[in-house]
């Protein structure tokens, strides 16, 4: 199971939906064609854009339902008291429903306000690139904000599963509550993200390191006579 839930979270960091993008260029001689077209490129566009912060959103009003059923209106009666109950609990089966439909929510929220999908357009319209099949500018940017409410849906399911996962292997694996919570959900995601960005910063450091070799290998090599 720990296994799963780490192979997910490695997925929903790294899972990209790759758009592709091709660039004109003008032809410099003055036969042929007024423009030709560079090698295909791509946008990628991450299932998950917004990160923990949904998480951490919600955890933010998670207090909320049981404040409300202290207050007056519903204090001392039935359903305040089975309000309080269930929202008190973060192992809770509602707390933790309601818990995984904020994550979803905020998930499209910070998407929507983190990827500006207007901007790509029109950088993209700017530097002389499009999408095969799709006109620049308006098109582009209907097309991209509805891939990324297409993709965001499964990573926005994907993200509360990993954050509700203490509470099920809590009530249903036997699982102490602290380990649950230090090793699962938020916190093994962030590790997870921490781990991956790690490795790409040695690795980019490596890359240019090695190239920076190369060009003074290339320097100092004297020319055969």
């Amino acid at each position: 199971i720990w296994i799963i839930v780490i192979a997910l979270c490695i997925l929903l960091v790294l899972a990209v939906r790759q758009i592709p993008v091709q660039y004109a260029r003008r032809s410099v001689s003055g036969s042929g064609p007024s423009g030709v077209y560079s090698k295909r490129q791509y946008i990628p566009l991450r299932l998950n854009a917004s990160g923990v912060m949904p998480i951490i959103f919600a955890q933010a009003i998670m207090f909320v339902p049981s404040w409300i059923g202290g207050l007056g209106l519903f204090k001392d009666t039935q359903i305040g008291q089975w309000i309080v109950i269930q929202f008190s609990d973060i192992f809770g089966l509602w707390y933790n429903i309601l818990f995984g439909f904020l994550i979803v929510v905020f998930t499209y929220f910070y998407t929507a306000i983190t990827v500006p999908t207007n901007k790509i357009a029109d950088d993209l319209k700017r530097s002389g690139g499009f999408i095969p099949g799709i006109r620049p500018g308006t098109e582009t940017s209907n097309l991209l904000d509805s891939i990324m409410s297409q993709i965001t849906l499964p990573g926005s399911i994907f993200l509360a599963l990993v954050a509700v996962f203490p509470a099920v292997v809590v009530k249903f694996m036997d699982v102490q509550a602290g380990w649950a919570l230090f090793f699962g959900g938020t916190s093994l995601l962030i590790m997870v993200g921490v781990a991956i960005d790690t490795m790409q910063q040695v690795n980019s450091y490596l890359l240019n390191k090695h190239y920076d070799g190369l060009m003074k290998a290339g320097r100092d090599r004297k020319p055969a006579i």
